[in-house]
């Protein structure tokens, strides 16, 4: 019985967390792909994103990482083998930690 509520809080969460990136990567959507200038990536459609967008979907971005988080090291508990497991494991707090860390 336990294993199995675990088991639905894993996946809520996950779900939680694909709501939090999907609403903050709804909020970064922008309409004109064409650019000027040196930089190809600032389109005319991402410079004209208002402020208050750009921090709101940052704001989502840290409660969507933990979520993900806890659905992922939820998932380890089907794999039967313990070495796969603590693969896994090590996998998730790898991808999971910010590339600035990793430098």
């Amino acid at each position: 019985m336990f294993k199995k509520t675990k088991n639905i809080r894993g996946l809520i969460c996950g779900i939680i967390g694909c709501l939090c990136y999907g609403s903050g990567d709804w909020l970064m959507m922008y309409g004109d792909p064409s650019y000027s200038g040196k930089f190809f990536w600032l389109t005319s459609g991402t410079s004209q994103i208002p402020q208050w967008r750009y921090m709101l979907a940052m704001a989502l971005a840290f409660p969507g990482i933990v979520f993900y988080g806890i659905a992922l090291f939820a998932v380890q508990e089907y794999i039967k083998d313990e070495k796969h497991k603590r693969i896994y494991h090590y996998l998730n707090a790898f991808g999971l930690t910010p590339s600035r860390l990793r430098d």
